[in-house]
């Protein structure tokens, strides 16, 4: 049985749920938590709740945690890290997460023993790969996303970049879906490299077609030597994503096509605005929940990028 640690952090009861996504996507996504929830205490407070196999740093919790509460306007206060009693949580972990259908997308853990539908691209992904293994509303979107970019565009070869790539789903994704896809899987941090390449080795992908580096954005060599990208996916953060627009839409192919998410709704506006300045223009908008993901593509491509919804979302603008 492995062990696991809990955070626990307590937040006040008026604060929206735009606001507490951002406090749970710190855990989720930031810490690599093995899984997050959030529910009411008794008082009417929020609690968010996170378990790891190994306790993350206080430190680097609060250093992480600050610029949040300073956007809700609240004080800091600390996170409650505990060791949990012994039990087999990854069986109860891998019960939690069933195998997911996202539109083509097959997604399920070692523990499945369904097969997958006929003509679906089955992609596994371990259940405790809580953040990039299906489940949050960004992750989704970014695969929709991809079935309807596939649908539109019909090439069989695609140069790709998974910038910040967590888990590598959806640049894996791709590649289940394109063979002949050559892809590059960028991450700041050393475990999501390493999670990216093992997936590419248990899903049989051919380690020639999977580049898996160690970068800050575009700064690693092999990142920008391998440009331009006929699709570029970056599911990160709506601040990182302003930040880097630039050097994405120089990465992009002239024909190509770029997938943003981990932005809130209420985001959605200032991240179009920042990308058209640099020459991009929106296709598609996709709204699950309180999060966005945007299709975009080079502006000089005129009304043929044009706006266009892709099907099976929850919602779309």
């Amino acid at each position: 049985m492995t062990a696991l640690f809990q955070a626990r952090l307590q937040l006040d009861e008026r604060l929206t749920p735009a606001e507490l996504a951002g406090f749970e996507t710190v855990f989720s996504e930031l810490l690599d938590a093995a899984a997050t929830a959030h529910l009411r205490d008794g008082g009417g407070d929020w609690l968010i709740e996170a378990l790891f196999t190994d306790p993350p740093a206080e430190d680097a919790v609060a250093a992480l945690l600050a610029p949040v509460f300073a956007d809700c306007g609240l004080t800091p206060v600390p996170v409650a890290i505990t060791p949990l009693a012994q039990r087999d949580w990854l069986a109860e972990n891998r019960a939690a997460f069933p195998p997911r259908r996202i539109g083509r997308f097959w997604i399920y853990g070692s523990h499945v023993e369904t097969p997958p539908p006929p003509t679906s691209w089955p992609l596994l992904v371990e259940a405790a790969q809580a953040f990039g293994s299906g489940t949050h509303p960004t992750t989704e979107g970014c695969l929709r996303a991809t079935e309807a970019i596939l649908r539109r565009d019909r090439r069989l070869r695609w140069r790709a970049l998974d910038m910040g790539c967590g888990s590598a789903i959806l640049g894996l994704g791709l590649l289940k879906a394109r063979p002949g896809t050559m892809l590059v899987a960028a991450d700041n941090d050393i475990l999501a490299v390493t999670t990216a390449a093992e997936n590419a080795r248990i899903n049989h992908l051919p380690p020639l077609r999977v580049k898996a580096v160690l970068s800050q954005g575009y700064a690693d060599p092999a990142v920008r030597r391998r440009a331009p990208y006929d699709l570029i996916f970056a599911n990160i953060l709506a601040g990182p994503l302003c930040g880097m627009a630039r050097d994405q839409m120089a990465a992009l192919a002239p024909h190509g096509w770029l997938v943003l998410s981990g932005i809130l709704n209420q985001q959605a506006v200032m991240v179009e605005r920042r990308y058209a300045a640099a020459g991009a223009r929106i296709t598609a908008r996709l709204t699950i929940g309180d999060w966005t993901t945007l299709v975009l593509r080079p502006a000089r491509l005129g009304r043929s990028a044009g706006l266009w919804h892709p099907r099976g979302t929850a919602s779309a603008t």
